[in-house]
């Protein structure tokens, strides 16, 4: 029954832009909430729909269409964020019929009774600065990382936290691949009256796809693509964000070192099985040449 709800979510093509596609154009990806609660069959889990107002637990995403290792690479992606200590939404391959499919717990849920989920309020930041989800990308005026940073100090209980973890956020996005970090694809997360940076999700290598476009959905310094970003726009940026730039860059410097080993780590390690492993190995090469590139013109 599962693989036939997923099987029938609207099927949309994606359309062409100037720059080539975007990964997340409507339709570009279904999406199915779930409730997900541990099951002492053989299959491990009991997913269901939720009924009524019941709070979904997970969601399903089944791979994009025309684009190959779509959920091997969100999976890899995301476990290697939360290697390096980053915080993430926890995500797993499922094996649906002869489906692979993508099952992300969902970080705005609170669990105060077994199986029991309450939602949590959150605002994506192009709704909390009060722009159209329509124009979530900075070119198509969409936030600035000005903007996201700006937002952050002001609305988040511990602002400082939540800054670095932004930081963070941007420097992994940048150096994984991920073009399409837009102004939707970060959140704050409200519980107790107090708000916080939600952790990353929807991070997954866009670069390694040829038909996606190689322009950020945020600029760096002033520039949209990463084959021209250098020392100075790094420090452009930070002075952009009112960010330290030895700090920046030193966390820079400290992820482009850390990163491609850690991808290797994780490649090769037991406790991920990934469906389609030749994805994996092109994020890795991708990994170490955009970290060799951005040390060697560190400096």
């Amino acid at each position: 029954e599962l693989a036939t709800l997923i099987e029938q979510l609207p099927q949309r093509p994606m359309m062409a832009g100037q720059d080539g596609l975007r990964l997340s154009l409507a339709g570009a990806q279904d999406k199915l909430p779930v409730c997900v609660s541990k099951s002492l069959d053989k299959y491990g889990l009991n997913v269901g729909l939720p009924s009524d107002t019941h709070p979904s637990s997970h969601i399903l995403k089944p791979a994009i269409p025309l684009l190959v290792g779509t959920v091997t690479n969100e999976c890899f992606c995301m476990s290697l964020a939360s290697a390096l200590g980053l915080q993430v939404a926890p995500t797993d391959i499922l094996e649906v019929a002869d489906q692979v499919v993508l099952l992300v717990e969902r970080y705005d849920r609170n669990i105060p009774f077994e199986n029991k989920f309450e939602r949590l309020h959150q605002e994506d930041f192009c709704q909390a600065l009060g722009i159209s989800s329509d124009n979530k990308y900075q070119n198509e005026g969409g936030p600035s990382l000005r903007d996201c940073f700006t937002l952050v100090r002001q609305a988040t209980h511990s602002s400082a936290t939540s800054t670095l973890s932004l930081l963070d956020y941007v420097l992994f996005n940048t150096l994984v691949g991920n073009h399409d970090a837009h102004g939707k694809n970060f959140s704050l997360l409200y519980q107790d009256g107090k708000a916080r940076l939600a952790p990353l999700y929807d991070c997954l290598s866009t670069a390694i796809y040829p038909s996606l476009t190689d322009k950020m959905a945020m600029s760096i310094g002033g520039k949209y693509k990463f084959s021209e970003l250098h020392a100075k726009h790094w420090e452009q940026f930070a002075a952009d964000a009112g960010l330290s730039v030895a700090l920046t860059l030193q966390r820079l410097k400290t992820l482009a070192n850390n990163l491609p080993q850690k991808a290797r780590t994780l490649q090769l390690g037991d406790g991920l099985e990934l469906a389609d492993k030749p994805t994996v190995e092109i994020i890795c090469q991708l990994i170490e040449q955009r970290c060799a590139l951005t040390l060697k013109r560190l400096g």
